[in-house]
């Protein structure tokens, strides 16, 4: 047991540095964003189409925090060995990342549309905004296969109230997903301010 707990604190300095690169990554893209929309909608030549940020991207806000609490909630239930919540914790997280990728599926079908609507796509900036979608949301595929490797977890009972960084950094990167989409979120919702 002792071996698998030091295993896990290596595996928690390696999933610490995974977690920094990603920041360093979403910062960039952020960045790059907010970049790409002030030359966009900057004269002489504008946009062609106002930006109208997708109404399910809000529902799927409200998802991922959802599982995100879930989630935190499981890491508390183990650290109280409380098996039956920690699996009705995991199990409803699971059950809304399914609901997250209905919900931003249609929101970035949305946005495709709205694209297609464009008599000038490359003056539009539903391009790029589907894009930064698009990449978030692969991501949160990564937290639902995480999601998947605590249950199969869970099925073996390899978690208890000593060893459960499995289920630890579940929580903490579905929180990094929180913390990266909000903030997208909030550079969508400037630009389609500043597209006005």
């Amino acid at each position: 047991m002792h071996m698998k707990i030091a295993q896990d604190r290596r595996n928690e300095q390696g999933a610490w540095l995974f977690l920094a690169s990603l920041s360093v990554f979403f910062f960039s893209c952020v960045l790059l964003y907010a970049i790409y929309v002030v030359i966009r909608v900057a004269p002489p030549g504008g946009l062609s189409q106002p930006f109208v940020l997708p109404i399910n991207f809000i529902s799927t806000t409200v998802v991922l925090i959802a599982i995100s609490i879930s989630l935190h909630l499981s890491v508390g239930a183990i650290q109280r060995e409380r098996r039956v919540d920690v699996w009705r914790y995991i199990i409803i997280a699971s059950i809304l990342s399914v609901v997250f990728f209905g919900l931003q599926s249609s929101g970035m079908l949305a946005m495709i549309q709205r694209l297609q609507e464009s008599t000038q796509q490359d003056r539009s900036l539903y391009g790029f905004t589907f894009l930064m979608v698009l990449v978030h949301a692969l991501h949160v595929v990564g937290g639902s296969a995480g999601l998947v490797f605590v249950l199969f977890g869970l099925s073996r009972e390899a978690y208890d109230h000593e060893r459960y960084w499995p289920i630890q950094f579940c929580a903490l990167y579905w929180h990094f997903l929180d913390v990266v989409w909000i903030l997208m979120l909030a550079s969508f919702a400037l630009a389609a301010y500043a597209s006005k």
